[in-house]
């Protein structure tokens, strides 16, 4: 990537002293000395002004005259300034504000102090007036960089300073927290930040062709699933980039990590400012970039838990709290906690089995799917077509590729065609390419609705532990068949995603209830159903990743998802008859009762049989098979229904 040099070394050097400030700042009525806080050795100095404009200001003054750009943005509003944040990190110099119509003498006065090469007005006419302009236009020569709305401005913003670069950060425009925060971290790493309408179900063909010239092969997402579509993130992964999202249930957890994850060093100096407000966060951010300081957004009377134990972490780093009292009170400044703590450990009944590695792994005796169903439509690329989405259009559906991926894998083993290996693999691809992150985790969205038996809709996106467990499944056989470590890889992130609890925003599939430990196949708006073959086959991924790794908390997980098994069967079954879906209360009636389900649940109790070695799973699968069977269905060598679609009969 090409960066706008320096004017001068003189000016390099003299930059080089000013960021020196930072760890000394000077005491003034504007830059006052806090103290030490109570659990950290390092200074913690308030930067302040008696407005937005003055507080900019007065972190400009920690930067060195001799600059090469000034960019100068409305105060009333966050867009052109956020993308101007990473700017500043190639090319130095401070954001400033402004009304639109005028400008504060002190702002011109600073701006005279940094002597400039290139003033850059952000914004149209009426977001920055002419007549602003021209009057900055009498310290240095002014461009003005706008388009037609905010993206526009930012791809402009993006194009100027950045003639290339393979990493590039998006983050959403509809919103100022996230992209704060991305701008810092791109300003530190020397790459550009765009803005993107990430309500949107893709990118418009203008921000993939500044993507696609800039030749970005990774790409950063900051926030979460409200934020940046899970559609956006799709679309960048299918276009063969490389890409990961950094977000959170919260604002302040979204920064604390974007913050972490691309940051390569420790910050020299920790920036504190308002997450409930933009105007002083703006210009903390263009600094922040500028100066390899680490940006974390506050409570105005605390700290949440994320910033705060990263703050906690960097107790030697010289501290920065921008704006007055009422927007980062002393307790704030001094690392106060807001009461919030991280989670307990989780804990769930188990029965202690030694699991064997030697006996058949699931699906051997039983593929989920008939690779040789004339049915089954797979598109010129090898990959099966599913008409889920509205009006029957095509959908990705997770568990329907893992399970015939499975199934052409198995195929491939018994016969040796490399046609089966060809489709496994391109099944496997196509998680790979739609699968979404939470931290190190991935996983597998549903994008279209789905109704339930009692009539009620679980809305788009939503999760499912069965289509985790399988897929978990198809990448462990995949990297035992062909030792590709990305296979490994893949499987090490879904099975992160299969221990992830039960959240509002955020991807997630695991309950903990009763003393019991549930993966849940429905997971998303709607109360957990608890549905016994999603929790089976999400254990039988489980499985294949223990036998593999041997890790213990993976044996924790399976002893604990085997036990609830047992532990739920006397709700699930039901004397003389099909047996229930699930063992939520709303499960309860005759709704949920469908014979295809039932004999899946007998042939899963007798795998679980195999694998733990306990007759008690024997003994229930006899049992529901005493309660209904038909031996011409028993007999059918593969199990599928339409997939994660139960059907009331």
């Amino acid at each position: 990537m090409r960066l706008v040099p320096l004017r001068t070394a003189a000016a390099a050097t003299a930059l080089t002293l000013a960021l020196g400030l930072l760890s000394v700042p000077p005491a003034s009525s504007a830059q006052q000395p806090i103290g030490e806080t109570a659990t950290a050795s390092a200074a913690v100095t308030r930067v302040a002004g008696q407005s937005r404009y003055e507080t900019a200001v007065e972190l400009s003054k920690r930067l060195a005259p001799g600059q090469n750009a000034v960019f100068v943005a409305t105060g009333a509003d966050f867009p052109d300034a956020l993308s101007a944040a990473a700017a500043t990190g190639s090319i130095g110099g401070p954001v400033l504000l402004t009304p639109s119509t005028w400008i504060q003498e002190t702002v011109m006065t600073e701006i005279r102090r940094l002597a400039p090469d290139t003033i850059y007005v952000l914004g149209g006419p009426t977001v920055v007036s002419e007549s602003v302009r021209a009057k900055l236009a009498t310290i240095a020569p002014v461009e003005r960089i706008h388009g037609i709305n905010r993206y526009e401005t930012s791809r402009k913003i993006v194009s100027r300073f950045f003639t290339s670069s393979t990493e590039m950060i998006l983050a959403t425009g509809r919103g100022y927290a996230d992209a704060l925060a991305a701008g810092a971290a791109a300003g530190a790493r020397k790459i550009p930040a765009l803005l993107v309408d990430g309500d949107k179900a893709t990118l418009d063909t203008d921000t993939t062709g500044l993507i696609q010239s800039s030749g970005a092969r990774t790409i950063w997402l900051a926030g979460g699933h409200g934020a940046v579509s899970i559609g956006i993130e799709q679309q960048l992964r299918t276009a063969g980039l490389s890409v990961r999202r950094y977000g959170g249930a919260t604002r302040y957890d979204t920064a604390a990590a974007i913050t972490a994850a691309l940051r390569a060093n420790e910050p020299t100096t920790i920036f504190v400012t308002t997450g409930q407000d933009f105007p002083d966060a703006l210009a903390a951010a263009a600094v922040a970039a500028q100066t390899g300081a680490a940006l974390y957004l506050s409570r105005a009377t605390c700290v949440p838990l994320a910033p705060r134990t990263a703050i906690a972490a960097a107790s030697t780093v010289p501290r920065v709290v921008v704006g007055g009292t009422a927007v980062v009170s002393d307790a704030a400044a001094r690392n106060t906690g807001c009461g919030d703590s991280a989670p307990p450990a989780p804990s769930w009944a188990t029965t202690h089995w030694a699991f064997s590695t030697t006996t058949d792994a699931p699906y051997l005796d039983r593929p989920p799917v008939n690779v040789h169903d004339p049915g089954i439509v797979l598109d010129a690329t090898g990959l099966r077509v599913m008409n889920f989405g509205p009006g029957g259009s095509r959908a990705d559906h997770p568990v329907a590729y893992a399970q015939y991926g499975l199934s052409a894998l198995i195929e491939y083993q018994n016969t040796g065609g490399t046609v089966w290996l060809d489709r496994a693999l391109r099944h496997a691809q196509r998680l790979v390419e739609i699968h979404t992150d939470r931290g190190d985790a991935w996983h597998f969205p549903y994008l279209f609705d789905w109704r339930n038996a009692n009539g009620q809709t679980l809305k788009a996106p939503w999760w499912s532990a069965m289509g985790q467990g399988e897929a978990l499944s198809l990448f462990v056989r995949l990297f035992e068949e062909t030792g590709d470590t990305g296979w490994r890889t893949a499987a090490d992130h879904t099975w992160a995603g299969l221990q992830q609890p039960q959240s509002v925003a955020e991807p997630w599939t695991t309950v903990t209830d009763q003393n019991l430990l549930w993966f849940e196949e429905y997971a998303g708006n709607l109360p957990p159903l608890r549905v016994l073959n999603g929790h089976i086959f999400a254990l039988f991924g489980v499985y294949d990743y223990w036998k593999l790794t041997a890790d213990s908390t993976a044996r924790r997980y399976l002893d604990g998802a085997a036990t609830s098994v047992l532990t739920v069967m006397p709700k699930i079954r039901i004397p003389g008859q099909v047996s229930y879906y699930c063992w939520a209360p709303q499960c309860g009636s005759s709704a949920w009762q469908n014979w295809r389900y039932h004999l899946i649940h007998s042939w899963q109790l007798d795998t679980l049989a195999r694998l733990t070695g306990d007759a008690r799973f024997t003994d229930w699968a006899n049992l529901l098979r005493r309660d209904w069977s038909q031996s011409a269905r028993m007999a059918d060598p593969f199990f599928e229904p339409d997939p994660l679609t139960f059907v009331a009969e």
